[in-house]
């Protein structure tokens, strides 16, 4: 009932507000809390909620089911996420040290031919000082532009690392509140009967 696109992303919503609440002392914000109602309403469409037989009764304890169902489910996609950025940021440092290698070959190269692009990635702050991934093209005129751009990426390695570094405690911190989330979703699913209770009464 959750491999539809539409209602994985549900799911990954309402982990991801459960995890928020987590992560606010057991709170959500006004917005928040809308960001929910509509990914319940977002389910109720899908998964035919206008539909389910029996008693008030029996179509809140359905609903209810379909929404600790979609939680987990969006509980193990954020896990996923997160172990696939930690695979991809353990080998970052070794890709960008390969990159710096090309570029000096490229450049002792008398049959190179330019233009020539070379794109990597690396762990930078943003603007709001959070950690992100982020992706830079470097176009190379001739030799001796390959050479400045192997020698400036070979400086800028040692900053690179450390970036790298506070990411990949960052993420084991998440893992490790996205694994105590996972534990207390039955508690979430329970805060969110309220707004179960309109979701369906919209739909009678």
């Amino acid at each position: 009932m959750t491999g539809t696109p539409e209602l994985k992303e549900a799911g990954r919503r309402l982990a991801s507000l459960a995890l928020e609440k987590l992560q606010q002392d057991g709170a959500l914000g006004v917005r928040q809390r809308e960001h929910l109602r509509r990914a319940l309403a977002t389910a109720a469409a899908a998964l035919g909620w206008d539909l389910i037989p029996g008693s008030k009764t029996d179509r809140m304890a359905a609903a209810t089911k379909d929404v600790a169902k979609l939680a987990d489910v969006g509980a193990h996609l954020l896990e996923r996420d997160l172990a696939d950025l930690l695979t991809e940021k353990k080998g970052e440092m070794l890709r960008l040290k390969k990159v710096a290698k090309s570029v000096q070959k490229l450049a002792a190269d008398s049959d190179a031919s330019y233009p020539a692009e070379v794109e990597y990635s690396h762990t930078a702050r943003d603007g709001s000082g959070g950690l992100v991934t982020k992706t830079e093209t470097l176009t190379l005129g001739d030799a001796g532009e390959a050479l400045n751009a192997a020698t400036t990426l070979e400086k800028r390695l040692e900053g690179f690392a450390k970036l790298r570094d506070q990411m990949l405690e960052e993420l084991k911190h998440r893992q490790r509140q996205v694994g105590e989330m996972r534990h207390g979703l039955s508690s979430f699913v329970e805060s969110s009967n309220g707004l179960v209770v309109e979701v369906l009464a919209t739909l009678t």
